[in-house]
């Protein structure tokens, strides 16, 4: 079943852009606020724990913090430094600071840490730290690191068409019932489509006179043909 292809018409391409945009909301710690660089009001417990009480540490965590240990972070990981300044404004919520020349403090357990608002200092002019858990700290990290970008599934197949098409419906209507996610390009609508279209169909040695074509992951199919193109649901049903 394959329907002839009227004659291109002036018409304006159309493009799909995917956005990650990540939605922050204001996060309400009554712990001098140093949780406000997740940008988030996140379950303590899905991230690792929460916070700990403010703590004195030994050793002074003023001025440009010279000589301590500075590890930060943003979306692109984990990162240290020699002096506050070296830390982006934009990261000095939540910084991990440390000291080689302090002995141990008894007051921490062994999985414990000094976390730092580096932000402003206070009247004393140190900066308000807080005990943590590793596990915590580390949470925030991947909290920060943006989410992986993932191809939609509907790229995998697609369905060149055309409005008027019959056979383009019944092979539309067909993978829907079949539960099958795809994309629908208009060959006379977009000039685009049509070469993408004829590009992918030569590329297998296939000349198209008319539509629908439907690429089923890299499978090209010339017409509406029911039985074949079951049989390539079956056969990638796994990976669909």
């Amino acid at each position: 079943m394959i329907g002839a292809v009227r004659p291109p018409r002036l018409l304006i391409a159309c493009s799909l852009l995917w956005l990650a945009v990540p939605t922050w909301l204001a996060c309400g710690n009554p712990v001098d606020d140093a949780t406000a660089q997740l940008g988030a009001e996140t379950d303590t417990k899905a991230q690792g724990g929460s916070l700990g009480e403010r703590i004195t540490p030994p050793f002074a965590v003023k001025g440009e913090l010279e000589g301590l240990l500075l590890v930060w972070f943003d979306a692109q990981g984990v990162h240290t430094a020699q002096k506050r300044s070296e830390i982006p404004a934009a990261s000095r919520a939540l910084v991990r600071v440390g000291s080689l020349r302090a002995a141990p403090d008894p007051r921490l357990d062994a999985d414990d840490i000094y976390v730092a608002d580096l932000r402003a200092p206070q009247a004393d002019g140190a900066y308000p730290v807080h005990r943590a858990g590793r596990t915590f700290f580390d949470a925030q990290v991947d909290h920060a690191k943006p989410p992986p970008k993932v191809e939609p599934a509907s790229a995998s197949v697609v369905v060149y068409k055309a409005s008027w098409c019959g056979a383009c419906k019944a092979a539309e209507a067909f993978l829907r019932e079949k539960h099958v996610t795809f994309v629908e390009k208009d060959v006379e609508k977009d000039p685009g489509a049509q070469a993408e279209m004829l590009q992918k169909a030569q590329a297998k040695g296939l000349s198209p006179r008319g539509v629908p074509v439907i690429d089923f992951r890299g499978e090209i199919m010339l017409g509406f043909d029911q039985a074949r193109l079951e049989q390539l649901i079956d056969r990638y049903a796994k990976a669909i």
